[in-house]
Order: structure tokens, then sequence, then C-alpha cells
């Protein structure tokens, strides 16, 4: 297992007229996404939309030498239109199973790194709102388990 602080950053979904997609829309147009995420986690359900991670470079890059449950190739993700370039550009997607802790509070995740990442970006699946069952604000910590 490795462990590692995260910071949550802010939605990508607050404001979609200025920038890309939340995970909510994107997920409602890839239902098999959603399949496969239930699949690999055992998860009863999927809370659509993910927590926004900053992480230093070094952990994105240390993810490599973990096994990821998901593999996900870009060309299978579909996005809005005049954003279907973000899945190609980043290749595809890998998906890590852990869990995300603050305090003494701790839910289970998946953990998302892209390809092609965004140096110090990661996002988490959960079957939960992650900011609300831990209590989490935008630029708190939170500690990050993967499992290797």
């Amino acid at each position: 297992m490795i462990t590692f602080p995260g910071i949550v950053g802010p939605r990508s979904s607050i404001a979609p007229s200025v920038g890309p997609p939340g995970e909510a829309e994107v997920l409602s147009l890839n239902p098999q996404r959603q399949h496969r995420i239930l699949q690999a986690t055992g998860w009863e359900k999927l809370f659509p939309g993910t927590l926004n991670l900053a992480v230093d470079e070094k952990w994105v890059h240390q993810l490599l030498l973990c096994m990821p449950k998901i593999r996900e190739r870009g060309e299978d993700v579909k996005y809005p239109m005049g954003y279907a370039h973000i899945p190609l550009l980043r290749v595809g997607y890998l998906y890590y199973g852990g869990r995300l802790k603050k305090g003494n509070k701790t839910v289970s995740v998946l953990i998302r790194r892209a390809c092609d990442p965004l140096r110090t970006r990661l996002e988490a699946f959960s079957e939960e709102k992650l900011r609300v069952s831990l209590e989490l604000s935008d630029g708190e910590l939170v500690v990050c388990e993967v499992d290797e």
C-alpha cells in the first residue's frame, strides 16, 4: 500500500461554461464506465462525480507501480461536443482501489489518474459524495491509501 497526502480541490463542474465538463456529465455519456466501476469494486451504486485531489507529482508517477483495477482507453470514452479531444489527449485512464481518510473517518474509493496525466491531479470515485461523508471543503487535507 502507498500512502500520501491530497488536498481537496475545486470541482470542475462548478462553471462548466468556462471549462471541461465534470464527471457527472461524462459519466452519463459513458454507462460502460459506471458498469465497470461497480463490477470492479462490488459497490451497489456510484456517486455521479469525483473528488479532485491536488497531490505532489511524485505520487501521480508512483501509482504506476501499483496494479490498476480498471484500464480505460481514451478512444472508448465519450465527452460532450467540443471536448471529445480530452480523453484522447489523456490516452486513457487507470483506476486504483484504495481509501480516503480524514480524522477517524475512512471511505473506500477508486483513485483515477490519466495515462498522460495532469502532473499534480488525481480524482476519487466513491459510492457516496465524499465532500459530505468526510466533511470536506476545498483546501482540506486527506490521506490517500492505494492498494498495490
